[in-house]
């Protein structure tokens, strides 16, 4: 049986955005931009020193999709052509900006391999496959209401009807399974972490 990855409903809703977006729609773009920007702007900020910096890179993301919106590819993953565009603008910011050089180069090592689209592309799936992995280990309850959450798009009032418990408990079980997560995860390299600060 295959594990749910990323929510079929997100991924609906992104195609959609991308179709307008092609055309210039700038309310598609606001969508994405609103979707999206602060999940780049929490992962940036724990790594970057200053946060005029991670403004500026956060900015500076949307502006290249916007750029490039006409080479997005539709019937593709929106979520892979932002993980690769994030990652590259980073790489190129921790170059500039970060003084922690030890740092910067166990980034720039650990992300070289994928500076190329077409391996990025292949990462990305398998990065996925990461998160799912660690995810399996939750506690059973605890894993189902997270992929009802996150992989499902269901609301917290939704997952309570459904499985006939309370709200708050549903809100406890989330918690705890992102604090678990994050736990988990800071033993993972920067690409995961990214992965999952952007798409879970």
């Amino acid at each position: 049986m295959n594990k749910p990855g990323l929510s079929e409903k997100n991924k609906n809703t992104d195609q959609k955005l991308v179709k307008t977006l092609k055309k210039g729609d700038v309310f598609a773009f606001n969508e994405l931009f609103h979707k999206y920007s602060q999940k780049v702007y929490n992962f940036s900020i724990k790594h970057l020193e200053n946060e005029e910096d991670v403004k500026d890179l956060v900015q500076e993301i949307f502006m290249k999709i916007w750029d490039k919106r006409k080479e997005i590819d539709a019937n593709k993953s929106f979520n892979g052509f932002l993980f690769t565009i994030t990652l590259n603008l980073i790489r190129n910011y921790f170059r500039k900006k970060v003084k922690d050089r030890k740092l910067v180069n166990k980034w720039l090592e650990e992300t070289e391999p994928y500076s190329d689209s077409t391996k990025l592309s292949i990462e990305f799936r398998s990065l996925e496959k990461v998160v799912n992995t660690i995810v399996e280990q939750l506690p059973p309850k605890r894993r189902m209401v997270f992929r009802l959450s996150r992989n499902e798009g269901i609301s917290n009032d939704d997952i309570a009807r459904r499985m006939n418990i309370q709200k708050k408990t549903v809100e406890n079980h989330l918690n705890l399974a992102l604090r678990y997560l994050r736990e988990r995860l800071q033993e993972q390299s920067f690409l995961v972490i990214l992965f999952f600060v952007l798409f879970y």
